[in-house]
């Protein structure tokens, strides 16, 4: 009898996971703007809800179905969070600002195929370089390496951008655009 209530329990927390972790990646698709993806995932994450909500409703004297519910939401937000990431979808946006090594840093992005845009301003003690450049979100580690490689007293700013019209892609994928 405990081993039937327990096994629901678990199926109502396996469900959960699964829902929240599509609903976290849903929610990151749409403020890209990603539609079909986003309509895809947020429809199979209402779906799993609704069935995992069901399971726990017809029993609601069961602590153990509610447990289950309540921890798989913490759960599916942590492993959504870390899917996400994993996934690294979207573009961003690199400002690299070095006092010694602006033209220096620009001519290795280039050279590992990245577009780049030098500018020259002043700090608050000398002159600097500033280098900006626009990539896909899973190139920024290989692109905050080069820099740090090169100076590792280079200050980086890394901010994510809902979307890029033309400019310089090393081989991107269209759809990875869109």
């Amino acid at each position: 009898m405990i081993w039937n209530v327990l096994l629901k329990a678990l199926f109502i927390f396996v469900l959960r996971v699964i829902g929240i972790s599509v609903s976290t990646v849903a929610t990151i698709l749409t403020v890209q703007g990603r539609r079909r993806p986003a309509i895809l995932a947020g429809s199979l994450s209402s779906f799993v809800y609704i069935v995992a909500i069901g399971r726990v409703v017809t029993d609601l004297e069961n602590g153990w179905n509610i447990a289950a519910y309540v921890l798989g939401y913490g759960v599916g937000t942590w492993l959504g969070m870390l899917l996400e990431r994993r996934m690294a979808l979207g573009f961003c946006e690199v400002h690299i600002i070095s006092t010694d090594s602006g033209d220096t840093i620009a001519a290795a992005l280039r050279e590992a195929g990245f577009g780049a845009t030098q500018l020259h301003g002043r700090g608050r003690d000398s002159d600097v370089g500033v280098v900006q450049a626009f990539m896909p979100r899973r190139s920024v580690p290989q692109v905050v390496r080069l820099a740090e490689g090169i100076d590792n007293r280079s200050t980086v700013t890394v901010t994510e951008v809902k979307s890029i019209e033309r400019g310089y892609w090393r081989s991107c994928d269209r759809r990875q655009r869109r």
